[in-house]
């Protein structure tokens, strides 16, 4: 056992959590009590390792995901360390299903964009519908077949000057899209 890089990681832990950290903190915490290599802490980091839980119990996501204060009782080391282990992989699962539903959330505004400008298109707004499309790219990410589809779309009804400029704005990400090459060719000979 270390002691040096118990206290170490003990201390990080209390940074951490007073920063909101509560994920590096969790992992300071499980990197504290694996360093005591399963032996019981040894009387002067008793009190280290009850500050960095009274600093972890203070934080209110910490009490969501704990549910009750964790309190620290001397030869329950494996113990603490287990439950630990457990609610860092309680959090990296929330986490996920926040990313998920935030990359769910960004999608759908995406695909109700392209939605409302086909809309306006049929109707016979090109100018709410281009203003449509523009929106869509606030939540454009990596799906690099929004322009085509725009460019397409818009040269269906004849607005082969607005599919183009989409044409261009897909080729400033990626110059060597065929697709949209081609696309812009068709464009430019239907316009002429």
């Amino acid at each position: 056992m270390n002691a040096h890089s118990v206290r170490e990681c003990l201390g990080k832990a209390r940074t951490t959590s007073k920063r909101g950290e509560l994920t590096r903190s969790l992992n300071f915490m499980i990197a504290a009590l694996k360093a005591l290599e399963g032996q019981p802490a040894p009387t002067d980091l008793r009190g280290d390792i009850r500050d960095a839980l009274a600093d972890l119990n203070a934080d209110p996501n910490f009490k969501n995901i704990a549910g009750s204060p964790v309190a620290y009782q001397p030869g329950q080391e494996r113990t603490l360390l287990n439950l630990f282990i457990r609610l860092s992989n309680a959090v990296l699962n929330v986490e996920d299903q926040e990313e998920y539903e935030t990359a769910l959330q960004r999608k759908l505004n995406l695909d109700r964009c392209l939605k409302d400008g086909k809309k306006f298109l049929q109707e016979g707004k090109p100018v709410e519908a281009d203003q449509c499309f523009t929106d869509a790219y606030k939540f454009y990410k990596n799906e690099f077949g929004l322009f085509a589809l725009i460019a397409k779309a818009l040269m269906e009804t004849g607005e082969y000057v607005r599919a183009l400029g989409h044409i261009r704005q897909g080729l400033k990400i990626n110059s060597r899209d065929e697709c949209l090459a081609r696309l812009a060719e068709e464009c430019t000979r239907l316009r002429g």
